[in-house]
């Protein structure tokens, strides 16, 4: 099927501008891609496509479609055996597999038998994306045996496509290094090392502040569970024999969600009272995510979008309850923050053994004040706080060998920042 190029039909033009429009737009990077295929697909004739990001020398994938997540995993995990990859990394320029090797060849690879066969995907072809000399990623497509190769037209297509991703790659790319420059509040050890010159109480005197309260914590937590145990049976016993009445059902949905809270307290205090006990598991932390997501779609607005920016991440070895917690806490202080309604985007990455995962928010941001003792107790952005949350959020992390940070701007939103190490060494 390769021939010589016979220019672009006026049809092919129209739909490399609609594929511009999106690449400027503000959407995430894999609803982008998902966008983009949805028009590419009207052009060429292919079955799945994959977009790598070039980070730190390590091309990672970052979107893929036409294939089940499980086939994406595959791609993404044996990336270091794909030859359609390796070489246009090496030279910098588009490719087909069938220029890279003969179709026996091919048929006998690694790559092929174990990721591209099982998705009967014979055919590849890839471009660069590229910022001059520099090489920011790379765009491939794949065929089955009975589509042909990619003629040399398809190749001027997926190379345009590519050079029109560039500067959107390059923009993310920047917002990226961005969470190292000005506006972030930090925890733990960095935080006490930033403030040390100028905040003595984050030294001797934090810590014995923090054995104290450590100290009642555990005290008023035994004092209330008790208690709250008696009463969560009499209430759930008054609502198995409820039968009707539209006011009487308003009030036991009200007690449901007081003892609700009276419960997430106690677990805040326990938190505080001593050494956090972890039991570890290997968590997908994407579905993890849905999972708080959906928990707490009964209070959020109908008005909030959440926008899921999610990368192909490799399990991570965590206290799965404790940090459906902290994600559960930052996403509350975000709908808190979002009264009428706004943007949450939700963006998870990993990079050189660790999982970032970033929650920002269009919503009224932190108080300028307060931002950088935000993770300090009883120091809330909310009237109505305890201020206990993100005290409780940086134990977690902290003792999942992880970091939390804060960037607010007032009146224009919030993003924070958590990331951990992949497994506990």
């Amino acid at each position: 099927m390769s021939g010589k190029s016979a220019g672009l039909s006026p049809g092919e033009l129209s739909t490399l501008l609609e594929i511009s429009r999106v690449i400027t737009s503000s959407l995430p990077l894999r609803n982008m891609f998902e966008t983009i295929h949805a028009y590419l697909s009207d052009i060429l004739t292919y079955e799945i496509g994959s977009l790598y990001i070039n980070e730190k020398s390590r091309f990672n994938l970052k979107a893929g479609v036409g294939v089940e997540d499980m086939a994406l995993t595959n791609l993404s995990n044996r990336a270091g055996t794909n030859y359609l990859l390796k070489k246009i990394k090496g030279t910098g320029r588009p490719w087909r597999s069938s220029q890279v090797f003969k179709l026996e060849q091919i048929k006998k690879h690694p790559f092929y038998v174990q990721v591209l066969e099982p998705m009967s995907i014979l055919y590849t072809a890839g471009a660069p994306i590229r910022n001059g000399h520099q090489i920011l990623g790379s765009i491939h497509l794949g065929r089955k045996p009975e589509d042909g190769d990619f003629s040399d037209k398809d190749m001027q297509i997926l190379e345009m496509v590519a050079n029109l991703l560039s500067p959107a790659i390059r923009n993310i790319k920047i917002k990226k290094i961005s969470w190292q420059l000005d506006g972030l509040a930090v925890s733990g050890s960095d935080r006490k090392a930033k403030n040390n010159s100028t905040a003595p109480s984050n030294g001797a005197g934090g810590d014995r502040q923090m054995q104290l309260l450590g100290s009642v914590s555990s005290v008023m937590a035994k004092e209330l569970r008790n208690p709250l145990s008696g009463l969560k049976m009499s209430f759930y016993s008054l609502a198995r024999n409820f039968t009707s009445g539209v006011m009487a059902q308003q009030d036991l949905e009200q007690m449901d969600c007081s003892i609700k809270k009276m419960e997430k307290t106690i677990r805040f205090l326990l938190c505080l009272s001593g050494d956090i006990h972890l039991q570890r598991e290997w968590v997908d932390i994407n579905d993890l995510m849905d999972e708080v997501v959906r928990t707490l779609g009964p209070i959020m607005d109908p008005d909030v979008v959440i926008i899921k920016d999610y990368s192909s991440l490799p399990n991570v070895y965590v206290d799965r309850e404790k940090m459906h917690t902290v994600f559960g806490n930052v996403i509350e202080n975000a709908l808190d923050a979002m009264p009428g309604g706004g943007r949450l985007r939700i963006i998870t990455t990993e990079n050189q053994g660790r999982v970032y995962v970033i929650l920002e928010d269009n919503g009224m941001g932190v108080d300028a004040k307060i931002k950088e003792n935000i993770f300090d107790p009883f120091i809330s952005n909310k009237s109505s706080g305890v201020g206990l949350g993100l005290t409780i959020c940086e134990r977690i992390v902290g003792s999942h060998g992880g970091k939390i940070k804060l960037r607010s701007n007032g009146g224009k939103g919030t993003a924070v920042c958590i990331d951990m190490p992949v497994d506990a060494s």
